[in-house]
């Protein structure tokens, strides 16, 4: 582990850390949404698997594609989970449903907002000291 640390940049030590994030939104999403018909288990495999090619491209000292590949799992995820919350959130933007946003989907969207954003600016960061 010390050795898989050494000469590594601040992009590196993000790149990790936007890798927890990931698996955390996964978890969230999956504790909001698995009992409902709005859950798109396909979003959580792809974030998953993005993960997991990740830490497969870090070990095989691919530091250079590994934010990207996580940046596109991650947004590849919320693209599915956009397709599956869309006719929620028509039904209650044309008012057809009275209830509003409940905070748990304001939870859910803050979750994969930030594990996006923060898996952008991974890809630009430097993953290794020059």
């Amino acid at each position: 582990m010390k050795e898989l640390m050494k000469n590594k940049a601040v992009g590196f030590r993000a790149t990790l850390a936007c890798m927890v994030l990931s698996l955390i939104t996964a978890a969230v999403y999956t504790g909001i949404y698995s009992s409902t018909r709005f859950m798109s288990w396909a979003a959580v495999g792809i974030i998953v698997a993005g993960v997991v090619l990740t830490a497969v491209l870090i070990l095989a000292k691919q530091f250079r594609f590994a934010p990207s590949l996580l940046m596109a799992a991650d947004f590849l995820a919320f693209l599915f989970y956009v397709y599956y919350i869309y006719f929620f959130v028509s039904s209650v933007a044309t008012g057809i449903q009275f209830s509003g946003f409940p905070p748990e989907f304001f939870v859910n969207i803050a979750f994969f907002v930030v594990t996006i954003v923060l898996s952008v600016v991974c890809v630009f960061l430097p993953q290794t000291e020059e």
